[in-house]
């Protein structure tokens, strides 16, 4: 089973309907699309105590209210649970904290894989040029709006190495790339090193020098302007040069 968090980005994809408790609505087709999830899945709707509620009913609270998604892959079932008020209030919290911050360089942890695409990657063949981490997941909505930005930066400095990590397992994160067109290197699985590199806040960006130590670790959007969406302007002067 895969919980994951969903913010208030996706409200308003869905029409007005009402759909009998338990069943897919038709109306919600859009929503569930952004959502990624697969159309064989019947869709149940909660309230934040758990309740079934109609589809209607969620809609027009999710308006106000964030919801977790909850995909059930051996029932071929997903369940969409509004947040409760001391869920809402301790993610208030959790977003309020200061920014991940690094003192001075430290290691980034090692590691040997390979991407979604069967490519080899470590952090041997990384070091002796600085690289540029991104840690992500697929149903973040954060994550999802700065892809067209990671994607467009990628495409302007192809020669600087960039690796994108998920916790997600190798198929959402492979659904997650066919969704959204992020054509940064991707590794999936990797929530031992989210722990090791002390990861807690998504999206975050990393900036590791050519000896292979962290020397930045930043929230997406604590690199660009106040009240401005994120640019690939931006992220040239955070990530700065690479040599």
């Amino acid at each position: 089973m895969i919980r994951t968090l969903l913010f208030t980005a996706l409200v308003g994809l869905g029409a007005t309907a009402s759909a009998a408790d338990g069943r897919r609505p038709a109306e919600a087709s859009s929503m569930l699309s952004q959502l990624a999830v697969p159309d064989d899945y019947d869709v149940v709707f909660q309230d934040p105590d758990g309740k079934v509620i109609p589809y209607e009913r969620f809609k027009a609270a999710m308006a106000s209210r964030p919801f977790d998604v909850i995909k059930d892959a051996k029932a071929h079932r997903a369940t969409l649970r509004l947040e409760s008020d001391a869920v809402i209030a301790q993610r208030r919290a959790a977003e309020a904290a200061p920014a991940p911050q690094v003192a001075a360089p430290r290691a980034f942890p090692d590691f040997v894989t390979s991407t979604i695409d069967g490519k080899s990657v470590s952090l041997a063949s990384l070091r002796g040029k600085p690289f540029v981490a991104s840690f992500f997941f697929a149903q973040c909505a954060p994550c999802i709006a700065e892809t067209p930005v990671l994607s467009a930066y990628h495409r302007k400095h192809p020669e600087v190495p960039v690796v994108a990590f998920t916790f997600d397992d190798r198929e959402t994160a492979r659904e997650f790339v066919r969704a959204r067109g992020l054509n940064w290197p991707v590794v999936a699985g990797q929530q031992a090193l989210i722990d090791a590199v002390g990861v807690a806040v998504y999206p975050t960006l990393m900036r590791i020098d050519a000896q292979g130590r962290v020397t930045s670790a930043v929230r997406s959007d604590t690199v660009k302007a106040p009240g401005q969406p994120l640019g690939v302007a931006d992220l040239e002067r955070w990530i700065g040069p690479v040599h």
